[in-house]
């Protein structure tokens, strides 16, 4: 079988290249026809399409950035993807089930059982989790803005505690299938594929990425305060409960944004319109505050070797 192994050489301090290394190796010791090829700068339609031609699979050696930047390629040549995480979250890997276990790739290469999951686009940029506008996406914003090539989830604590004092909530119109369910209101709001989420908060819980909907998430959030408890209530999962939860599904989602507000796609900012990201899970900037937000859902395009 023709393999392609992408990985991005900047990603854990050069943790990704030696996986990378790691997984082609084994691929050629069992028969495969295996390369290595590394996450580039510019347009993905320019320098991953051409790459994959004739490939039968993908195994993406990173974290969720990587297997967002394949996403796209994957769907417009149907070749498959697996996950072999060595990211921070790693969310795909929990989604499809995944790990780094190569005596595991080995096998499901020979089963080659591949599914297919829904795809999500905001203002035409791919996402698979999640997309969303509020605290979590100027956390996201804050960290791009100072990080370097390697993160850890204590990375994670400075930016979330200066973006917590700053909290001020947007206010938000949402429309769900052209059906209005929020009307200029203060709060956050998450639209999941996938229930999957950091540190297992999961504010979409219910959602599937093999159903065709999204989830639609609206936290009512006037303070501080009112983030906080619903923070502890999605660990808990109890804010499916509460009566102020706007919970709902659909397959187009149109939000306006008062201010103009930053979103998050899968975890990190949306890459600039042309798809000129500087590595996976790095982005060119934070991503420019928008008014508007398109998303929508591509059902079933998205071909995954399951294990």
């Amino acid at each position: 079988m023709r393999v392609m192994t992408l990985y991005n050489p900047i990603a854990g301090a050069g943790r990704a290249a030696k996986a990378g290394r790691a997984v082609c190796d084994a691929l050629r010791r069992a028969g495969h026809e295996a390369r290595l090829a590394e996450t580039s700068l510019g347009p993905r339609k320019q320098w991953l399409d051409p790459q994959i031609s004739g490939v039968d699979l993908i195994v993406v050696v990173g974290g969720d950035g990587a297997m967002r930047l394949a996403s796209g390629a994957a769907r417009r040549s149907q070749t498959p993807l697996y996950h072999y995480p060595v990211g921070t979250e790693n969310l795909c890997a929990r989604e499809f089930g995944t790990d780094r276990s190569l005596a595991r790739l080995l096998a499901a290469i020979e089963r080659f059982e591949v599914k297919r999951f829904d795809l999500g686009t905001a203002n035409d940029r791919d996402f698979l989790l999640m997309a969303s506008v509020g605290y979590d996406a100027e956390v996201v914003a804050d960290l791009a803005a100072r990080r370097g090539s390697r993160i850890t989830h204590l990375t994670y604590l400075a930016p979330m505690l200066r973006q917590f004092v700053r909290f001020k909530p947007p206010r938000l119109s949402v429309a769900v299938d052209g059906k209005a369910i929020v009307d200029d209101r203060e709060g956050c709001l998450v639209v999941g594929n996938s229930r999957q989420y950091a540190r297992r908060f999961d504010p979409a819980c219910r959602a599937s990425m093999t159903d065709g909907l999204l989830d639609v998430v609206f936290f009512p959030t006037r303070s501080r305060r009112e983030l906080l408890r619903w923070a502890i209530a999605c660990r808990l999962r109890r804010h499916v409960a509460s009566d102020r939860l706007i919970y709902r599904l659909g397959r187009a989602v149109e939000v306006r944004c008062r201010p103009p507000q930053r979103y998050q796609l899968d975890g990190d900012p949306p890459e600039s319109p042309a798809g000129d990201e500087t590595r996976a899970g790095v982005e060119a900037d934070v991503g420019e505050p928008v008014v508007d937000l398109r998303i929508s859902l591509c059902p079933s395009v998205l071909p995954v070797l399951i294990p």
